[in-house]
């Protein structure tokens, strides 16, 4: 099956559609902000350096922890919408490669949708300075389809995408996976979660929904809309959503 939601928009998609992004994209569930306090990256003055915040889908939930959170976001136009929408953040307009963090500045660094656009190679070794000793990474992100719940919905999802020559989700899969987080071993792994959940969207909520996903047409938008209409105008999408947790690797990295 191709791109069923799975992805995330690329930057200068997110640009084009940031007035409907904010609001129209679910959050994350709360199970997983209280998995994230058990494992010690957030909670009262906790520093936290979240990592492409967008425009604060995750962020809200990390400072209502009490973190002291620096939310990193490259795109000015993103910025000022997080800035507006969660002004408890830090919010700092620039790429993290980019960025002169101290060593040691941070308790844990958290990145929700966003760190499989970055260069692990990079930015691995640079969160690691970042992070205080036994500091801890997270990485966590959301599957939109759940391809073990078959729906009629999800039915016509495929349908409208199954002439596309090429899967790249599919290919791609959710990334990056604790393999590929922890093989520089500048990071050791602490566990890995999985959450499934379920959201009810009307019709409208499912067109401003899919508009986000870059590889998305606005032809194929307005069919996931009228499929939407056609099963009654509401319909119970299902998720999954993914945690996982590192911990910096002693000692100096190489």
């Amino acid at each position: 099956m191709g791109n069923t939601g799975l992805d995330a928009p690329t930057p200068e998609h997110l640009d084009r559609i940031v007035a409907s992004y904010a609001g129209s994209r679910p959050g994350y569930p709360a199970a997983v902000f209280d998995q994230l306090r058990k494992a010690h990256v957030v909670g009262p003055g906790v520093r936290v350096l979240e990592i492409g915040a967008g425009t604060g889908e995750a962020t809200t939930d990390l400072v209502a922890t009490g973190a002291d959170v620096t939310a990193v976001e490259p795109r000015p136009v993103l910025a000022k919408t997080l800035a507006e929408r969660v002004p408890q953040a830090r919010v700092v307009v620039q790429r993290l490669e980019d960025l002169d963090l101290a060593p040691g500045s941070f308790d844990a660094a958290i990145g929700a949708t966003s760190l499989h656009w970055l260069s692990l190679d990079t930015a691995l070794p640079m969160l690691h300075d970042a992070l205080r000793a036994q500091g801890r990474l997270a990485v966590l992100r959301t599957t939109f389809g759940d391809a073990s719940v078959k729906t009629p919905f999800r039915r016509r999802v495929a349908e409208i995408v199954k002439s596309r020559v090429e899967a790249t989700a599919d290919k791609r899969g959710l990334r990056p996976t604790m393999r590929e987080l922890t093989e520089s071993g500048l990071f050791l792994p602490v566990d890995s979660w999985e959450w499934p959940w379920s959201i009810e969207l009307t019709a409208g909520q499912i067109e401003r929904l899919f508009t986000t996903f870059s590889d998305w047409s606005p032809a194929e938008v307005a069919q996931a809309r009228a499929a939407a209409d056609d099963l009654g105008g509401k319909i119970v999408e299902h998720y999954r959503t993914w945690l996982h947790v590192l911990e910096k690797a002693p000692g100096p990295r190489a």
